[in-house]
């Protein structure tokens, strides 16, 4: 009723929870064209991920070095994508798969779960007739 025995979110959690929702919020809001290309690079992201990793759970297996490596390398592909190529949606794709990759790193099921019903909904919009 008050909330009392009920746990506090860690604020650090709040604020990558907020942002994720924010940033797919918004999404939602765009133009079809936009939500297309933004699911088209988070299929993109997601296959790169499943060459190297095959499972979200092979991932969280990795020891927690190459998990920080291996957000490094969709930082870097994020930023090179908006930097240099100019596509603010196809940076945007990265950049909320990597948030996603950031839970399975954390261990938080209950936001990978969050995470991975947003990136889905997306995901389906950028599936693209071969």
């Amino acid at each position: 009723m008050f909330g009392f025995g009920k746990k506090k979110e860690n604020p650090d959690r709040a604020a990558f929870r907020g942002e994720f929702e924010t940033m797919t919020t918004r999404l939602r809001a765009a133009d079809d064209v936009v939500q297309i290309a933004v699911g088209h690079s988070i299929n993109m992201a997601f296959s790169m991920f499943r060459q190297t990793h095959a499972t979200p759970q092979a991932f969280k297996r990795l020891a927690t070095t190459e998990q920080f490596a291996y957000i490094g390398k969709l930082t870097d592909m994020e930023n090179r994508l908006r930097d240099e190529k100019g596509d603010v949606a196809a940076s945007l794709g990265f950049g909320l798969f990597k948030m996603w990759v950031g839970t399975l790193a954390s261990n938080d099921n209950e936001l990978e779960r969050q995470f991975s019903d947003e990136l889905a909904y997306f995901s389906k919009k950028g599936n693209l007739p071969a």
